[in-house]
């Protein structure tokens, strides 16, 4: 995947826009597939809490990519948590 960073606050907020697709850490021409995500934007933000902070993730995602994200985002959030708890 190719994207950018489209804004970010240190300590607070950061979004990326997807733009295409990879291939030898070459961009890749944008075919129909690819077309159907590209732009589509993934945000963290990072609100204080108490003693705590809690992490938002929102993410653009197609129908066809949905079942995969329902599955590994939310391991890769509780890796998140383990390595910000220690």
């Amino acid at each position: 995947m190719n994207s950018v960073i489209d804004k970010k606050i240190d300590h607070e907020f950061m979004a990326f826009k997807h733009l295409g697709e990879l291939k030898n850490f070459k961009p890749m021409e944008i075919d129909q597939a690819t077309q159907e995500w590209t732009g589509s934007m993934e945000t963290y933000e990072l609100t204080p809490n108490g003693s705590s902070t809690n992490l938002k993730v929102r993410v653009d995602i197609t129908e066809k990519y949905k079942e995969y994200f329902d599955t590994t985002f939310p391991k890769a959030l509780e890796k998140v948590k383990e390595l910000a708890e220690n």
